[in-house]
């Protein structure tokens, strides 16, 4: 790559899976952005192509390896940074980009890029990479789960200062964020390792946010779901929206698996947050197929799902992940039971989402617009309960406001504005 003499360089970010990865590309494309440069959406042409990468499956790796393919097409001369879990999981597989960074390194990326920057290039605003703020409180990971290779990739668990996320915060809310979402690769584990907990950190934010913005938790186990992070699912400001993966409802798939909680506390944690909160909502990932999973394993993880009533369901199939102890299993599930599963699993969540909508018909939800188009808004319900609406004066994207849902369409709710 030649650096551009007439102009800002030119960055696109790209990112693969989870939220914690989006969360550090717009931490990133701020930085570049007051450093001069000029932030693109990835369909645009640019000078330098940052692609944060996902390894959670064999094929989160194969759609890197695509998507680096896919990036050389669209811009040949420009200059291709790969960073992410991909990179750590496989070491020396990727020979085709101009510079790799390990996820210990990702805080010199920007370094890096800026040093092929025009010296005094004034600083631009950060582009909005998404209308709700996503805030990065937490990396890596000390589980041990036997599917999984994500802790070799992200290192142990390591929580970032209260102060510093009050000042990101801060910064997403003046920057006009009416959601921010805190995010980790085991959000749950924060604080353990700074002598501090995720209930007294995320009370510190909601006394912080006042009425000026509300806080959603990205993803959380069940066995870190504490009696203080149960109590605060009925602050207002706090979305009643827990995103707590199952995998399984079965105990034997739940041991193999080497989860942290079995089926019973799963039950007791979702109902006493419905307690708390009666409109609390649940969405969750089912893995099915696991090797050993049963017939009996099979019916106890959909009797759970009609048990809790999830309002979304990610269902995905069991595959090997070359590195991991699951993948050295002979006890495997042949292919179409693991798919029959699948579908019925499918089924199933689809049916209790179904339930969830029409349940909050006729309610009125707080709703936090991700985007606004000429007539019609697109938002999202403290419950995670996706919204239409006809655009009404004073809704912009990000922006919070009210709305009563009158009826359901298809997967969403159609709603009218109140203010």
């Amino acid at each position: 790559m030649t650096a551009p003499v007439d102009r800002p360089l030119r960055v696109a970010l790209t990112v693969l899976g989870c939220k914690v990865n989006f969360a550090e590309m717009a931490d990133l494309a701020g930085k570049l952005a007051a450093g001069g440069c000029e932030v693109v959406p990835e369909s645009e042409t640019a000078d330098v192509r940052v692609l944060n990468s996902c390894t959670v499956t064999a094929q989160a790796d194969a759609t890197t390896r695509q998507r680096i393919r896919r990036l050389r097409r669209m811009d040949p001369e420009a200059h291709l940074v790969l960073t992410g879990c991909s990179v750590d999981a496989n070491p020396g597989a990727y020979n085709t980009v101009d510079s790799i960074f390990a996820n210990r390194d990702k805080d010199s990326i920007a370094e890096h890029v800026l040093a092929m920057s025009r010296p005094g290039d004034q600083a631009h605003d950060a582009p909005v990479m998404r209308s709700r703020a996503f805030i990065k409180v937490q990396d890596g990971c000390n589980h041990r789960c036997t599917y999984c290779i994500v802790w070799q990739a992200r290192g142990t668990s390591a929580s970032i200062a209260a102060s510093k996320v009050h000042d990101r915060v801060l910064s997403a809310i003046d920057a006009g964020h009416g959601e921010i979402v805190l995010c980790g690769v085991d959000l749950g584990s924060y604080g353990r390792d700074i002598g501090t907990d995720l209930a007294t950190l995320v009370a510190s934010l909601l006394d912080l946010c006042g009425d000026r913005a509300r806080i959603r938790l990205s993803s959380i186990n069940a066995n870190d779901v504490t009696p203080a992070l149960i109590a605060l699912n009925a602050h207002p400001r706090l979305c009643s929206h827990w995103h707590m993966p199952l995998q399984s409802g079965s105990d034997h798939v739940l041991r193999a698996m080497h989860r942290g909680y079995r089926r019973n506390q799963y039950v007791r944690v979702a109902r006493a947050l419905r307690e708390v909160n009666p409109t609390t909502e649940f969405t969750t990932d089912i893995m099915v197929g696991f090797p050993g999973e049963t017939e009996d394993d099979h019916a106890a993880t959909l009797s759970l799902v009609d048990e809790v009533g999830f309002l979304q369901g990610h269902v995905f199939r069991w595959s090997a992940r070359p590195g991991t102890p699951a993948s050295a299993s002979d006890d495997r599930v042949d292919d179409p039971a693991a798919r029959r599963r699948s579908a019925e699993m499918r089924r199933a969540t689809t049916r209790s989402g179904a339930r969830s909508l029409a349940a909050a018909c006729g309610r009125v939800h707080e709703i936090a617009w991700d985007a606004v188009e000429a007539d019609i808004a697109h938002g999202l319900t403290a419950g995670y309960h996706e919204v239409i609406a006809e655009r009404g004066a004073g809704v912009r994207q990000g922006g919070l406001s009210l709305g009563r849902a009158e009826t359901v369409e298809g997967d969403h709710l159609r709603c009218t504005l109140l203010r």
